[in-house]
């Protein structure tokens, strides 16, 4: 009798979690799989998918739809998902929703989901004619905070901080500082720390949850608390305040106005923030480009922003230009040395820059003072002795065995060497001199650097050989 072959249907395919496939899948698939949705109505469907999106990842998509599009997609999410959306998007396209899309009592119910500090840097993007409109609609102790947060400047930590934090008094027991902070809480979604304030609100230090919660119930708080976290005072500007959280791992601190009451805290978040924003500043000015420029950005705004740096790199390089219109005669009798200038100052331009960049980073942490500024300038000045030392000799050998002039070897070998070193120094001291006159290094280094490099790399190639061709050694 023949076998009979069993027909056994496979076990079904698990089916992934929706919440999971809708966040892993691709941009693509993100952004088609919304505008059909859109255009088939399918409302609720679309907004539940909205709702398993990182707020950053609906803002990405709405940077990449049409903007009546997104508008559409944008009305369709909560006030508080709304809030978070409007943090992640670019800056103009945040300003557009915020005047154009809604009206003033629709931002005052976002401002209202969001911490103070969200709220108040929303704010700030909107013309303050319409400021005062909104805050009409938002509750009266909402309003105080978020008014307090914009009478600090943006860049400081007043304009950073949160005005929802945990505070108890240092003379209270931990029992009534427990029921305080239960109370408390309701404002403050993020406890890292409680502070602790003396009776006139005055910053005394801090107690970590666990420490409080496991304290005997009579236990006063000043007994148990700690002093380790410096408070920052509310002006200080907001490269300062990376600056304390990077040298002493700070995840939160407390933030004291000029009589030391303790009048917000700033958490680590808005300082990974503050970072990326002077990260990327320093960079575009360093290229000469506004530190407010996106790729978004209007044309015509960008184009003029860079124009004037582009002008002012016009004009030294007819300086440079100047310097070899000195030397016409020793370069017509020599022709080879127009091939060879370049050398001279490519490699002094990438040396100055070199050393520029170490500079301005180390000025931006705040590892580059006064006090060490000499020393530096010797690190740098050696370093590009021993670069030119190097480069130089390397370079020499190389022109000797194309020309078979020694001579002609020695002048690009010298003028190398001394290229490097002005290169070193002006990389240095370029910066630190701007940073004296309050002048961001970052802006203008990059021209005047390289100005000196070309010039004097010029000047000193040619001038060298002048001289060897004057004592006829080429």
């Amino acid at each position: 009798m023949e076998s009979e072959e069993l027909n056994i249907a496979p076990p079904p395919e698990p089916q992934p979690d929706p919440e999971t496939v809708s966040r892993n899948r691709h941009e693509a698939e993100w952004k088609e799989h919304v505008l059909t949705l859109l255009r088939e109505e399918r409302t609720a469907e679309l907004v539940g998918f909205l709702n398993d999106l990182y707020a950053s990842d609906v803002a990405h998509l709405l940077e990449r739809l049409d903007f009546h599009e997104g508008r559409r997609i944008f009305l369709l999410l909560d006030p508080e998902h709304q809030g978070e959306v409007l943090h992640e998007i670019e800056d103009n396209l945040r300003e557009r929703y915020l005047e154009d899309i809604l009206e003033p009592e629709g931002v005052a119910k976002i401002l209202v989901e969001q911490a103070s500090d969200e709220a108040a840097d929303l704010l700030e993007e909107i013309d303050i004619e319409v400021v005062s409109e909104i805050l009409s609609h938002v509750p009266h102790e909402d309003r105080v905070k978020v008014t307090e947060l914009l009478s600090y400047p943006e860049n400081t930590a007043g304009g950073m901080m949160a005005k929802e934090f945990v505070a108890v008094r240092d003379d209270e027991t931990v029992k009534k500082a427990i029921n305080s902070l239960r109370k408390m809480s309701k404002e403050s979604d993020e406890i890292h720390n409680v502070y602790v304030v003396d009776k006139l609100g005055r910053y005394k230090g801090h107690v970590r949850l666990d420490k409080l919660i496991l304290a005997r119930p009579q236990t006063k708080v000043k007994r148990i608390m700690e002093g380790e976290l410096l408070p920052i005072p509310v002006l200080t500007d907001q490269e300062e305040v990376a600056q304390y959280f990077t040298r002493y791992d700070f995840i939160t601190a407390p933030v004291i106005d000029e009589a030391g009451a303790l009048v917000g805290r700033i958490t680590v978040d808005d300082v990974l923030e503050v970072i990326e924003e002077e990260a990327t500043e320093d960079i575009q000015r360093m290229g000469g480009v506004s530190g407010e420029e996106k790729l978004t950005s209007p044309l015509l705004r960008s184009s003029l922003q860079r124009i004037g740096w582009l002008g002012l790199n016009l004009a030294t390089a007819f300086l440079s230009a100047a310097v070899i219109g000195l030397f016409e005669t020793t370069i017509n009798q020599k022709v080879i040395l127009a091939a060879l200038m370049p050398i001279v100052a490519g490699m002094g331009g990438n040396a100055g820059a070199q050393s520029m960049a170490l500079v301005i980073r180390n000025i931006a942490l705040g590892e580059l003072s006064q006090g060490n500024t000499a020393r530096t300038l010797r690190r740098e000045a050696l370093i590009g002795l021993i670069n030119g030392l190097s480069i130089g000799a390397l370079t020499g050998l190389a022109v000797f065995a194309f020309t078979g002039e020694l001579a002609l070897g020695g002048v690009i070998f010298l003028a190398l060497l001394f290229n490097l070193v002005v290169a070193a120094t002006a990389g240095t001291l370029v910066p630190v001199f701007l940073r004296r006159i309050n002048i961001d290094p970052a802006i203008g280094s990059s021209i005047l650097v390289t100005t000196c490099t070309d010039v004097m790399g010029f000047l000193a190639f040619l001038g060298f050989a002048y001289l060897a061709i004057s004592h006829g050694m080429i």
